[in-house]
């Protein structure tokens, strides 16, 4: 397929070269900053590229919109590709935020953290694809299928619903290890000391479902221990309450 890539940030850079390699034509990279659209199309031989919304071709398939979610309304209010397949690329935005540009609209999301200084090799990157046609679903699996192995449909709700859960794994996890850094930071321990446990922690759920490796004093109902840690974080309340909320839902779950 001839394709157009609105957009020139982390999922551009990892969709373009797999695309490519499969075959599909990138004819134009657009940018807000012109400079990094010429990046982009440099690297990967595309001739053309640009700033402007004006000058973005007519002449392709699709138009993937690898852009931030806040952007697609104002890309909704002043595209408009009609009968066109347009994918835009956001786990927990609706189709319908596209569907002024063409309503041959589609999703593909990337189930994974992408960063452009730090591609993923893998060809299992999970990528969800939903679309509003029998066949913008074809065809946005077809393109799905050459940035990854691992593809999976679902509608609606069930892609919401997977965002939740990446936040849940990724950034809330994440944001745990941060607290636990920083608290190592202020008691001069070293954070390092604690990845073999962190590492064992994500390593088991290859073997075991996460409710059944719990431990800890939440599990145990080990009310002196969980004191003993609040009062550790009376500095930091809203670590503190953190804490305390997930010891509670421990609890709460596995009651």
């Amino acid at each position: 397929m001839k394709l157009v890539i609105i957009g020139s940030g982390n999922i551009a850079h990892f969709f373009v070269p797999r695309l490519q390699k499969k075959g599909h034509e990138i004819i134009q990279i657009y940018s807000r900053e012109l400079n990094h659209a010429k990046i982009l199309a440099d690297a990967h031989h595309v001739v053309s590229y640009t700033d402007s919304l004006d000058e973005v071709s007519q002449d392709a398939d699709a138009y993937i919109l690898a852009v931030k979610d806040g952007a697609l309304e104002y890309l909704n209010q002043t595209l408009s590709f009609k009968g066109k397949l347009v994918i835009h690329c956001a786990g927990a935005v609706s189709l319908d935020v596209i569907t002024n540009i063409s309503e041959n609209a589609a999703v593909i999301w990337a189930l994974y953290s992408i960063n452009k200084k730090n591609l993923p090799s893998s060809n299992h990157i999970p990528l969800i694809v939903e679309a509003k046609t029998d066949t913008g679903l074809r065809d946005a699996m077809l393109l799905a299928k050459a940035i990854s192995e691992n593809v999976l449909q679902a509608d609606t709700h069930q892609r919401e619903m997977l965002h939740l859960n990446a936040v849940l794994v990724n950034n809330f996890t994440n944001h745990l290890l941060t607290i636990a850094q920083k608290l190592s930071e202020e008691n001069k321990v070293p954070f390092d000391i604690l990845h073999p446990i962190i590492q064992q922690t994500f390593s088991q759920i290859e073997h075991i479902l996460p409710s059944e490796s719990q431990t800890g004093p939440a599990i145990r109902k080990d009310e002196v221990t969980i004191q003993k840690h609040l009062k550790l974080l009376e500095q930091h309340r809203a670590w503190q309450t953190v804490y305390q909320d997930i010891s509670n839902s421990i609890q709460e779950t596995l009651d």
